[in-house]
């Protein structure tokens, strides 16, 4: 018997293949199997209250943006699956219910989440395929950058400063993940136990590197999230887009190592065998909603960034569109 009622559940799975394929089957993806799954390994047991309420929120937050039939058949593994959101706030609010942790956010047990890009006008062919990419900025500056080009690139310091921007501010240079303290073993060099308090944290770093981000998919709400934007450049011909701003790159960047993904996000309480994480493509999971993806700048011989630079690509307008809310 559940301890928690579940969501309104995704009305399919992934392929039988795909399921199996992660050494997987249908029960993986049942909200009993999530609370024994939880409860034999409680890897939330230590956060502190405070950082588990705005976890949950934060959840709650990408099944709304996130959540839609396209994503329903890629198995539950994957960050780009429904089922690893639903899965991820079952076992997170669970883990409220068992400390009896009020949370001003209600679970909305009715509601089907599938979310709609409304008024999207282009849209990638699968998500985070890379194919098509929003930036979400100011109109001036969408326009500057469709007709000559012109793309600020910031150091990667600059954003752990932007202390009253919520969906920017974050330490883009280390990367922090927590193995839970209840299941860790620490010990002297002599073997003798050494007690574990909370969680352990451990993090990967990475010299200061330039960046200039953009978003995989169409999202109203995005206007909202970066705050001043009333514009979209919707970049539908990426590998051209790419090509110019690293030719001119080249000359303004000398020695420098270019490179543009998607960005992987990762759960820093619950980190899966093998997983990607990287200072620079990889991000919290609670960023997830913005479905980033990046352009990246990585120093090869001890450079150091020195403020913002501007590039100045060309006229884009063969590659790019600008939409004006």
């Amino acid at each position: 018997m559940l301890r928690v009622p579940h969501l309104v559940l995704p009305p399919v799975l992934p392929s039988s293949e795909a399921i199996s394929s992660f050494g997987n089957t249908a029960l993986n993806y049942e909200p009993e199997f999530w609370e024994v799954e939880y409860l034999s390994y409680r890897y939330l047991g230590r956060i502190p209250d405070r950082e588990l309420v705005e976890r949950y929120e934060g959840i709650l937050r990408n099944l709304q943006a996130i959540v839609c039939r396209e994503r329903d058949v890629i198995p539950i593994q994957s960050f780009l699956s429904s089922w690893y959101w639903f899965r991820k706030e079952h076992q997170t609010r669970l883990e409220l219910v068992l400390r009896s942790v009020p949370s001003t956010v209600k679970p909305p047990l009715d509601v089907v989440f599938n979310n709609i890009a409304e008024g999207a006008p282009v849209r990638p062919r699968s998500p985070n395929a890379g194919d098509v990419l929003f930036r979400y900025d100011q109109e001036k500056y969408i326009r500057q950058i469709a007709a000559e080009g012109k793309i600020r690139i910031r150091p990667a310091s600059e954003f752990e400063k932007m202390t009253g921007d919520l969906a920017r501010q974050d330490d883009e240079a280390t990367k922090r993940h927590f193995m839970s303290g209840a299941h860790t073993r620490v010990t002297t060099s002599d073997g003798r136990p050494i007690p574990v308090r909370g969680d352990i944290q451990r993090s990967v770093s990475a010299p200061n590197y330039y960046l200039f981000c953009v978003a995989c998919d169409w999202d109203r709400d995005l206007f909202e999230a970066f705050d001043g934007a009333n514009s979209c450049l919707a970049i539908t011909d990426v590998e051209s887009f790419a090509r110019r701003i690293e030719r001119v790159s080249a000359s303004e960047l000398p020695g420098w190592y270019f490179h543009h993904n998607p960005v992987e996000y990762f759960d820093p309480y619950e980190r899966t065998r093998n997983e990607y994480f990287s200072p620079s493509m990889s991000k919290d999971f609670k960023f997830a909603y913005q479905r980033e993806y990046r352009f990246v700048w990585m120093p090869m011989a001890g450079q150091t960034p020195d403020g913002f630079r501007f590039l100045k690509a060309g006229d884009l307008t063969d590659v790019a569109t600008v939409y004006v809310r």
